[in-house]
């Protein structure tokens, strides 16, 4: 996937309604066209061991905002129905692309990573002429937590430059009165990635950022 994306969360959406509301105004309103259905899991890990100081890693001083996985965290994010993406962020620095098998690692190592928590959204993607917007229900274990909307405009990478389309797209599909977290403040350089060019590692980024900001992992 090209271009930049923006994941945000429609906290006090209303399940399947709200789902249906923004199908309606997608496919009537923006004329999208129905791509198909689209899930993507986010699962936290938990150490007893603090990685960069057990591996001596030298890191500038950081604070940690909200928004910040700790030294003992890990993240798997999963993303993608049939073509299946999988990202790890472990110790709050660095986003790697995984291989399909590195839960069935993760899980296996029990006296390092521990399951903690997950958080599943199921749905659905549209496709505009340069824009694909997904949109699902989100579960964090056994709750549900409202519903994620991820844009992604294709023509431009550099997130600074699309926010404002990306917003117009947005208000076209909401309500007036949606409580939306937009998921503000991400610094990507905390995790070693370029600001001003986006990747796919950035959007798995953004999902980490969201759900520990939002206190739902």
């Amino acid at each position: 996937m090209t271009g930049s994306t923006w994941v945000l969360w429609w906290k006090d959406a209303q399940g399947t309604a709200s789902l249906g509301l923004l199908q309606e105004r997608l496919l009537r309103g923006l004329r999208a066209s129905l791509k198909g259905r689209w899930s993507m899991d986010t699962k936290l890990f938990h150490s007893p061991y603090n990685f960069v100081q057990h591996q001596n890693i030298k890191v500038p001083p950081l604070t940690a905002p909200r928004g910040t996985a700790s030294d003992q965290s890990m993240y798997l994010v999963v993303r993608g129905s049939s073509r299946r993406q999988f990202y790890v962020m472990a110790s709050n620095r660095v986003v790697v692309e995984a291989e399909p098998e590195m839960e069935s690692i993760v899980l296996r190592l029990k006296n390092l990573w521990t399951p903690r928590q997950t958080a599943r959204v199921e749905g659905y993607t549209y496709e505009g002429d340069d824009w694909i917007i997904r949109t699902g229900n989100m579960m964090v274990g056994t709750s549900y937590k409202g519903l994620i909307i991820e844009i992604n405009y294709l023509p431009c990478s550099n997130p600074e430059q699309t926010r404002g389309l990306m917003l117009e797209l947005l208000m076209m599909i909401l309500p007036e009165d949606a409580q939306v977290d937009a998921n503000h403040g991400v610094d990507y350089r905390r995790a070693g990635l370029d600001p001003t060019s986006m990747t796919d590692r950035h959007t798995a980024y953004q999902y980490v950022h969201l759900f520990t900001q939002s206190s739902l992992l």
